[in-house]
């Protein structure tokens, strides 16, 4: 099979919060995923795996007696199978940094927060491996100004229309956290092209770019559209005909 291949990230659509307050009651830890999550709770949602995320923490009112103003001090450690690391004032973090993190294997890990060498409060989050890329798919008309997004095992598409991509890590048939990247291969080649984004036209050039990605049908028949999870190495396709 051919492929032709863009890169791209997984980008915002509708974003969710996850929150949870910490074991000891002392932090509210809080998670921006950029696409919709049935699970709220962050200790009972399930993150991808190999890839980094980040989490933001506040103090509660019981996390207060404890630290007071020194909530800026405190840092983020694990004694798991997990990269942790703890933003530094120099972010621009108003109170307790934020951290980054990421698992490249499934399981469930403790990340702690302490003040010095005090441990503050601590949380367990939970990791899986995507078995699938769900593709969520906005598609423009030729003759439209407006993307609508199209769902099926089957979406029906004219010649020139123009499609743009949000691919969504799945496991177990449900959605879970992951700004991932992936790898949008298209089948026939021949039978789409690649969008550009033109930013600028001036007497020097274009500055245009193909992030984020989109692609223009140019040949009816059947497209596969497929997804690769970069990392993880899932790949799931979305059948368009084209007419």
């Amino acid at each position: 099979m051919t492929y032709l291949v863009l890169f791209i990230s997984l980008f915002a659509c509708k974003k969710d919060t996850l929150l949870s307050s910490g074991e000891l009651g002392r932090l509210n830890y809080v998670l921006q995923s950029n696409h919709q999550i049935e699970e709220f709770n962050l200790t009972e949602a399930q993150i991808a795996t190999g890839y980094e995320q980040r989490i933001s923490a506040d103090l509660t009112l019981e996390g207060w007696k404890v630290v007071g103003e020194d909530g800026y001090m405190m840092y983020h450690t694990s004694p798991d199978e997990i990269t942790v690391e703890t933003e530094s004032i120099l972010d621009g973090q108003i109170g307790v940094p934020g951290f980054t993190f990421q698992a490249d294997i499934e399981g469930s890990f403790l990340i702690e927060s302490k003040l010095r060498d005090e441990l503050i409060d601590q949380i367990r989050l939970n990791f899986v491996t995507p078995d699938e890329i769900s593709v969520l798919s906005w598609v423009r008309e030729p003759n439209s100004e407006e993307f609508i997004e199209k769902t099926g095992d089957s979406i029906n598409v004219s010649v020139g229309s123009q499609a743009a991509f949000i691919p969504i890590p799945k496991y177990d048939g449900n959605r879970i956290i992951g700004d991932v990247d992936v790898e949008i291969s298209i089948e026939p080649p021949e039978a789409a092209s690649v969008g550009y984004n033109i930013e600028s036209v001036g007497e020097s050039g274009v500055e245009a770019s193909s992030s984020p990605a989109s692609i223009y049908f140019i040949q009816a028949g059947t497209v596969l559209v497929g997804a690769t999870d970069v990392i993880n190495n899932v790949t799931t396709y979305q059948e368009f005909v084209v007419e």
